[in-house]
């Protein structure tokens, strides 16, 4: 029962008006929080690649496929550093990409991203190669391919593919202050990303030797100031 509105007698023309404002309304229903990535096939027993943020916090993965059939994919594999997962669904027979060198590519190259960006599927977007060998702030693993080509938030996992219909490689990161496409996007190797699957394909992690240093840009300042400790200042 709901609480009587004051001031208001229950034969008042009013009462029953006010009385159905005040009513509260039904609960909402609670809703599953759901992400989009994109990816691709790499072999014709069903193993696909994208990105490991898309799937790192996933309790099911579903794909869907150019002709509408879904499946459940099981993760093989995943690996933040070079932020690659590897899928497995149970099927055969499947179409797979063709993989090209990213060693070729040349600054200036037209590409080619396909992926999901905002939820539209099999989006196209094209661009040029920016620039190759491209290191981040806060990723020394991967040398990325910088582009200009138009990813957006969906896109993360789909293929960049150069004008022969190769995948040169993976779409991984956007540089934004908005949250969307500014003309800075970044995309893993294409023979990064397989030497990545391959070791999660057989062990399920990547394996990595380490050597006790670190390598970093020497800069003006850093030069200046190791002059500096040996004593000889120009």
């Amino acid at each position: 029962m709901l609480p009587e509105i004051p001031g208001i007698p229950e034969n008042s023309p009013f009462y029953d008006f006010l009385n159905g404002i005040c009513s509260p309304f039904p609960a909402p229903r609670k809703s599953e929080p759901k992400s989009l990535g994109s990816g691709f096939i790499i072999s014709s027993d069903g193993y696909i690649l994208t990105n490991a943020h898309v799937v790192e916090t996933a309790d099911e993965i579903t794909v869907k496929l150019n002709d509408k059939r879904e499946f459940v994919a099981e993760i093989v594999g995943t690996d933040r550093r070079t932020d690659i997962a590897l899928l497995k669904i149970h099927a055969t027979d499947l179409p797979k990409v063709t993989q090209g060198n990213p060693e070729n590519l040349k600054v200036g190259e037209w590409v080619i991203a396909i992926g999901s960006p905002f939820g539209f599927e099999h989006s196209v977007t094209a661009g040029i190669v920016s620039a190759k060998g491209r290191s981040l702030a806060q990723e020394n693993f991967v040398p990325f391919i910088q582009t200009d080509v138009a990813i957006n938030p969906g896109n993360s996992g789909g293929p960049l593919f150069n004008m022969k219909g190769e995948v040169v490689g993976i779409n991984s990161q956007i540089y934004s202050r908005t949250g969307g496409f500014m003309g800075l996007s970044f995309a893993i190797p294409i023979n990064v990303a397989t030497e990545i699957a391959d070791q999660l394909k057989v062990s399920g992690k990547v394996n990595r030797g380490r050597i006790g240093v670190m390598i970093q840009e020497v800069t003006k300042e850093l030069a200046e100031s190791l002059v500096c400790r040996m004593g000889k200042v120009p």
